[in-house]
């Protein structure tokens, strides 16, 4: 394994090199992501993506709240950090094959015109910034869209893994109350921002570990989850599409402030969440919300909304 100078280190744990840059520094890496990637495939070519994007990040994760806890440790650093240098390089070849795809097929992953301009009226403010959207509005307007299929996928390159309707936001604006929240691994903050609009006292954090993927806006704080609960110890904690099997959620149902914890994502854990958390976390009731998972767009059977209570 090549030794990391200290620089180098910091740089990767801060996103400043590229994945091409780290192609270049790490061939053996490279190598070693492109095997993977190709037994992935064989291994599992339906959801060969989610996959990938699942293994991953779930490394990363690991790999970056190991560093941080031995504080920058040299050995730990050395040990660890090969993981997150594999985890990006595999989500960028995982980005390029979709953008290849978009390319290749102009027919079945770009919108038409029409499809496009009444989407992006319907779902964003401006570019890529969601706004919360109307229920009625969208069902009529969602019923006039030729190709729905490739909507997610396509926003999926920006970080965006769902819609928040109107009555969603203003539902968990009421469950939270005047409680103080905290949003963890809140990406881009769109929740957190329609939180904060509908009068919640909601405080969003992120690691800021996919900075190559999403764009973090100032209001996020860069904070990992775990050091983000014992800071603000907040009354209630949501969460948005979190990582599947992710080492983070765990620390939510160990601080003892942490009265209601809100999950938006979906029911298989392949796609989003720590089951195995779930379901150790005795000291809370569990709830699988079909009213707020109705309400999560595009409507979806996999849509799901789970509310964990500390009674």
């Amino acid at each position: 394994m090549r030794s990391l100078s200290k620089e180098t280190a910091q740089k990767i744990l801060t996103n400043e090199l590229s994945p091409e840059a780290l192609k270049r520094l790490f061939p053996a890496y490279q190598k070693e992501v492109l095997d993977e990637l190709r037994k992935l495939r064989n291994q599992n070519a339906s959801d060969f993506a989610d996959s990938v994007i699942a293994k991953y990040t779930a490394l990363a994760k690991m790999a970056s709240q190991q560093i941080h806890k031995s504080g920058m440790n040299e050995k730990t650093v050395q040990a660890f950090l090969p993981h997150i240098i594999k985890a990006r390089l595999a989500i960028s070849y995982i980005e390029q094959l979709s953008i290849a795809a978009s390319e290749q097929l102009p027919g079945t992953l770009r919108f038409n015109l029409w499809d496009g301009t009444l989407l992006q009226k319907l779902l964003f403010k401006k570019g890529f910034e969601r706004k919360p959207v109307s229920l009625r509005l969208f069902h009529i307007c969602w019923a006039l869209i030729g190709n729905k299929k490739i909507l997610m996928p396509l926003v999926n390159k920006k970080g965006i893994y769902c819609f928040y309707s109107k009555p969603l936001v203003k539902e968990l604006a009421n469950l939270i109350g005047d409680r103080a929240c905290l949003e963890i691994a809140a990406g881009d903050g769109t929740l957190t921002r329609f939180l904060q609009n509908a009068g919640v006292s909601c405080q969003g954090t992120d690691d800021y570990s996919w900075a190559h993927y999403i764009a973090y806006p100032d209001f996020i704080e860069r904070i990992d989850a775990k050091n983000a609960l014992n800071k603000y110890r907040p009354q209630v904690v949501v969460c948005s599409w979190p990582v599947p099997r992710n080492p983070y959620e765990k620390h939510v149902f160990q601080t003892d402030s942490v009265e209601i914890y809100i999950v938006i994502g979906t029911r298989n854990p392949a796609v989003t969440g720590d089951f195995e958390a779930y379901a150790n976390a005795t000291n809370f009731k569990m709830e699988l919300n079909e009213r707020l998972s109705s309400l999560l767009l595009p409507p979806s059977g996999e849509n799901a909304v789970y509310i964990f209570r500390r009674p």
